[in-house]
């Protein structure tokens, strides 16, 4: 085995939008990040947060360069019209919870389209569901140590 050239550990995850302000909110509101200081960049907007659990992880939410084409999926809909059902085998970011049953009412209750299954030990419950740009997302009952 070769080693490896450094020692990494994770820094930040980047998503970019169009709506800086409603995907902050979002990953605000639903999954309990906050806001910390970010950058004054000249001609584009970003919001920095973190989870107050995890305070080594940023999500740091950019504005999208209008130059560059990409295909948007519309509010709450998934790239490529995927269903909440096929994240399990398609990009996502993953979270866990301690009150699981508690997540998922919150997600009821916004009226997310979601999906829930269990891993095959049948301990660890999943639920998958798309940000408001169409980004795949799984909270987990189980801690990261877990898996």
């Amino acid at each position: 085995r070769t080693e490896p050239m450094a020692t990494l550990q994770l820094n930040h995850i980047a998503r970019e939008t169009g709506d800086v302000r409603g995907l902050a909110a979002f990953y605000e509101e639903v999954l309990g990040f906050e806001r910390v200081p970010a950058p004054a960049y000249s001609g584009f907007q970003v919001a920095w947060l973190r989870l107050p659990g995890s305070p080594d992880v940023a999500l740091h939410i950019i504005e999208r360069d209008p130059a560059v084409a990409v295909a948007v999926a519309a509010p709450g809909a998934a790239q490529g019209g995927a269903t909440p059902a096929q994240l399990p085998r398609r990009h996502h970011l993953a979270f866990s919870v301690a009150d699981f049953d508690g997540f998922l009412t919150g997600l009821r209750t916004r009226g997310t389209q979601l999906f829930e299954k269990s891993q095959p030990d049948g301990r660890t419950r999943q639920v998958f569901f798309f940000d408001p740009d169409g980004n795949g997302l799984e909270v987990t009952s189980s801690s990261p140590g877990d898996k």
